[in-house]
């Protein structure tokens, strides 16, 4: 049964994660909190770095020079991953960076999606404007169609003039098909149908901006999983969640799981946008730091740890996944590496909920709003 938008349960439940911020914040972490996933030093995983342009020659939109973000992490580049001491779950990771990001500044949950056995893709697209220039805006479809457009590339917002060859579709479809010209053998064709990505296969993820895309691209079609860091931030309405989001979709709400910061200097859109999710229904908010996966089933983890770099803004927010900012152990080991590999499927079997191959078609027809396939 749905809860209402302002549920007490969850609040109480934020409140109480401020209390244990601040008393705790200090605090070690347990071994088995944060180093349960592994019992031994995981071998290091090296990328296969792919220009969008290799891909495509059609694809043109090429991100300029972020002088907010450390240039040791820029790279206008997809990143690819997979691991060959892991058996293949049979399933593709796609992460898509926030707002001026880059795949290159993404690389350890990536790389955790890897050893879980994802074929994995960080995926460099046309994010160069940000969900911010839809607050205040009269248009209730403006976050959607600015989404939409970065989706497909069809021209439905003043905000961003994405073409079909720049779009998150194109890149991914050409991405997965030079990888399954280039590496035959390791059945990167398995996430494709017709040509275009086979989404049921599929768990779409992001940080901020690109968390929106992946709850878009989860209303829109049935994908397997949607990971949501530190997003989305819609806030068109401060304190009310966009229209879209409150829609039903054809990702059930069972499917969406979130990670972010108590200090985020956004949460006035992102509790708003989780709450109308519905992910409240599935457990009330847990601190990983002081858990232990899988958390009591909850779809939604509340963190209190000290980024890298201190507490200072925009630092939580960016401390869910973005290399430069996410806790680390002495060892180097991020320190909410149990809750992304819960995040992930870790830590259960979903295997029973697969889509057959035909709810691919299927979806395509239902959303309607698509546009055209690459």
């Amino acid at each position: 049964m749905r809860r209402p938008s302002s549920s007490p349960l969850f609040l109480a439940a934020v409140a109480a994660l401020a209390l244990h911020g601040c008393q705790d914040a200090a605090r070690p972490l347990s071994p088995t909190a944060t180093m349960s996933a592994a019992s031994a030093e995981p071998a290091p995983l090296v990328p296969r770095i792919i220009a969008p342009q290799t891909t495509d020659p059609n694809i043109d939109w090429i991100p300029p020079f972020n002088p907010s973000i450390p240039p040791a992490i820029q790279s206008n580049n997809h990143y690819v991953w997979l691991d060959p001491s892991r058996e293949s779950n049979g399933k593709l990771f796609v992460f898509m960076p926030g707002t001026g990001g880059f795949p290159r500044g993404n690389q350890l949950v990536q790389q955790e999606a890897a050893r879980l056995g994802y074929h994995v893709i960080g995926l460099m697209y046309q994010n160069n404007v940000g969900a911010g220039r839809c607050t205040g805006s009269p248009d209730p479809d403006c976050s959607r169609n600015m989404d939409l457009e970065i989706i497909d590339g069809v021209a439905r917002s003043g905000i961003v003039d994405v073409s079909p060859a720049n779009s998150i579709d194109n890149r991914l479809a050409k991405l997965l098909r030079y990888l399954d010209a280039q590496y035959p053998n390791e059945r990167w064709s398995g996430f494709l149908k017709n040509g275009a990505p086979r989404w049921s296969r599929i768990t779409v993820s992001g940080h901020s901006q690109g968390a929106g895309h992946a709850v878009l691209i989860g209303k829109i079609r049935r994908v397997h999983r949607v990971v949501m860091f530190s997003g989305p931030v819609f806030a068109r309405v401060p304190g009310e969640p966009d229209a879209w989001v409150v829609s039903s979709g054809l990702t059930p709400a069972a499917k969406y799981f979130a990670l972010m910061h108590q200090r985020d200097h956004f949460a006035a859109g992102l509790l708003p946008n989780i709450r109308a999710l519905n992910l409240e229904d599935f457990g009330d908010p847990v601190a990983p730091e002081l858990s232990e996966p899988p958390y009591g089933g909850t779809h939604i983890l509340i963190t209190d740890l000290e980024p890298t770099g201190g507490y200072a803004t925009p630092n939580p927010h960016r401390s869910t996944a973005p290399d430069a900012w996410t806790p680390l152990g002495p060892d180097g080991t991020p320190l909410l590496r149990d809750a992304w590999r819960y995040l992930l499927g870790g830590w259960q079997l979903d295997e029973d909920d697969d889509h057959d191959d035909d709810d691919d078609e299927d979806d395509d027809r239902r959303s309607g709003n698509l546009g055209s396939q690459p």
